[in-house]
């Protein structure tokens, strides 16, 4: 993160930045004040933001009284939950920021298999809880990622092949306005809020809870299988194979990546999670593990927290340039180009190509249910450049901007998954993440709910004329 000495202040009249401070209990963090820099600071070392305000609310009604504050100084309102937006869109330059990392209610109705979480909650607060009471609901892969977020956005996970994805399991949201209404949002009540909100990122308002639909999740079959990097190609042909014919149960990812043993030695992982029971996994997984010869085999009986740590946390801090493709098909030729584009990777702390399988569950939502609009997807494959020198910036980026090329052919829509994507995209680009006809739906619902575009900092969907 880049420090600037002799900053300014913000431009907003400190008089009414006191008033705002006397007003809520949450801290209010300005320019000038000790803590701004770290306050600001993005998941995503490449990007570099200075809001005018930052404030962290303590409840619900803090939330509406700094939106209407924002709203009265002309300012747009960046929001952050978990702070693990790739492009950034925790902090807005220029704008308030209201950081919800207070808002950490967690209550449950086990008998009803409901969940409402706050939306500062993270995946590694919200299922340990979930847990006690042996229940779950698709999550993150990174335990610290804020369920906000990924939420949102779409929502891929270990469980997600038997129980969907995150929205498929959201049941209702509280969301504030641009107007500073708290209004309720199901199926049944704003029906059309609630209909943008799945997919439609961060667009309509300030989701200060979710609830979720909860599913018993007991003993499973997990952990990670890893081969040598010489076996990639033959390896990604039978993953393809193998979780094209799969039961719901078996959720499983490929990973081409290098290890962390100081010279990033290039290696293969397939994490496995498999729920349902143990003698059908293993069954599942056998060709997995008799084909090739092996690095390590950790798969077995463990928990679903146990599965959440499968992949170690990234810190905040890292240069993170990610790009990608959703895929109908994953064609040999494509695994061959996958595989050598891998091996010119320039970064040895994480990263490198990933593919999430969309089978099971997540293919049979009807595509009008809600505005996600990959339904006919059966891989999310990503190029994730991560490197710890900014030094490796350019060739970083050119890396993970060279792998988009050899997806498109094979692409369903022209774009990736919104809540892996480095760059704001133009509004044209965004049309395609989510087809004309629903980005259409999408703008009318942003003149509803949004028709000043307050909530701007995101894949952003403008209001309709």
């Amino acid at each position: 993160m880049k420090t600037v000495k002799n900053r300014p202040m913000s431009a907003i009249d400190p008089k009414r930045v006191a008033k705002l401070r006397s007003a809520v209990r949450g801290t209010v963090i300005a320019p000038g004040d000790a803590d701004y820099d770290e306050a600001r600071a993005t998941f995503n070392a490449l990007i570099d933001r200075r809001p005018e305000l930052i404030v962290r609310p303590q409840n619900v009604a803090e939330v509406v009284d700094t939106i209407g504050f924002a709203d009265g100084e002309g300012l747009p309102v960046s929001v952050r939950g978990g702070g693990h937006s790739i492009a950034g869109h925790s902090i807005g330059d220029g704008s308030i920021t209201i950081d919800l990392r207070n808002l950490k209610q967690i209550t449950l109705d086990a008998a009803a298999g409901r969940g409402v979480a706050g939306g500062g909650v993270l995946w590694e607060e919200f299922d340990p809880v979930c847990q006690q009471r042996g229940l779950a609901t698709t999550g993150g892969t990174f335990a610290d990622t804020g369920i906000a977020g990924l939420t949102l956005g779409g929502g891929l996970g270990h469980l997600g092949g038997k129980l969907g994805l995150s929205i498929d399991n959201l049941h209702a949201a509280e969301v504030v306005t641009a107007d500073g209404r708290v209004l309720h949002s199901s199926e049944e009540e704003n029906a059309d809020l609630f209909w943008a909100l799945r997919g439609g990122g961060g667009n309509f308002g300030i989701v200060t809870s979710f609830e979720f639909r909860l599913h018993p999740v007991g003993q499973l079959l997990g952990g990670l299988l890893l081969y040598p990097f010489e076996h990639a190609e033959k390896v990604l042909n039978l993953f393809r194979d193998l979780v094209s014919g799969a039961p719901d149960a078996l959720t499983c990812f490929y990973i081409l990546t290098r290890a962390a043993d100081g010279i990033g030695t290039p290696i293969v992982v397939v994490s496995v999670c498999f729920n349902g029971p143990l003698e059908d996994g293993e069954r599942e997984i056998r060709p997995l593990r008799e084909s090739f010869p092996m690095l390590g085999d950790t798969v077995g009986p463990t928990s679903y927290l146990d599965v959440q740590a499968l992949f170690p946390k990234l810190p905040f801090g890292l240069h993170h340039y990610w790009t990608g493709r959703f895929l109908e098909s994953l064609p040999d030729d494509l695994i061959g180009a996958t595989v050598e584009h891998f091996a010119s990777y320039p970064g040895i702390f994480g990263g490198g190509i990933l593919i999430e399988p969309l089978f099971g569950a997540p293919s049979r939502v009807p595509d009008e249910t809600m505005a996600f609009n990959q339904r006919t997807a059966r891989f999310n494959v990503s190029g994730l450049g991560v490197w710890e020198s900014l030094e490796l910036d350019v060739e970083g980026t050119r890396w993970a901007r060279a792998y988009t090329p050899l997806l498109e052919p094979y692409s369903t829509s022209g774009t990736g998954y919104v809540n892996y994507m480095t760059e704001t995209e133009p509004a044209e680009r965004v049309t395609l993440l989510y087809g004309s006809e629903k980005f259409e739906r999408l703008r009318q619902i942003k003149k509803t709910y949004d028709p000043k575009n307050l909530f701007r900092f995101n894949q952003n969907i403008p209001p309709a004329a």
